[in-house]
């Protein structure tokens, strides 16, 4: 594998919202494989993979419940296409790793649209349910962003095996807790 230190992966997340209904989609925790980064690969870049993940979410018109609305949110995540890795890796032994990495930036999106859907469904907003809906997804996204750059940090791209296997330990419980709660 060809990985410099410091760039072996990093992902870039993109989150989207839609206040109109859509066809109802669900939050997706799944084992990503090479296939799945289809993506053109960005030449410029040092990486040997980028993953991009994104969290959507669309409601119906709110319900008056008290002083405030109930709102029910659907929300969903996705890996997205433009995620790719360099065709060298498929030939590189260490390509599993990088994949397992990389499945780490994928599940900060899982935990992302997972507390998100958690803290929206278990509270009422103002009048304002818009901004607010929007203030507490860019608060929720902003905490995974902050988050994404610590593990990277931590793993060094995944070239800190330690720090990477403790990084994969602490994804599972965090999903675990999270999924049990939705």
């Amino acid at each position: 594998m060809r990985v410099q230190p410091c760039v072996a992966a990093l992902s870039m997340l993109v989150a989207t919202s839609m206040v109109v209904a859509a066809t109802p989609r669900q939050i997706e925790n799944r084992k990503l494989a090479w296939a799945d980064f289809q993506g053109a690969p960005e030449t410029s870049r040092p990486f040997d993979a980028y993953t991009y993940w994104s969290v959507h979410y669309s409601y119906d018109a709110p319900v008056q419940e008290g002083t405030g609305f109930r709102v029910h949110v659907q929300v969903w995540n996705q890996l997205d296409d433009r995620s790719w890795v360099k065709p060298y890796v498929a030939k590189d032994p260490k390509k599993e790793e990088l994949l397992n990495h990389e499945q780490g930036h994928y599940t900060m999106g899982v935990l992302c649209a997972l507390e998100f859907k958690q803290a929206a469904s278990g509270r009422l907003f103002g009048p304002q349910y818009h901004s607010e809906i929007r203030s507490l997804f860019d608060q929720i996204l902003g905490k995974y962003v902050a988050l994404e750059k610590t593990y990277d940090a931590e793993t060094r791209h995944m070239l800190d095996r330690v720090a990477q296997q403790a990084w994969d330990r602490r994804l599972a419980l965090m999903v675990r807790e999270r999924w049990a709660a939705r």
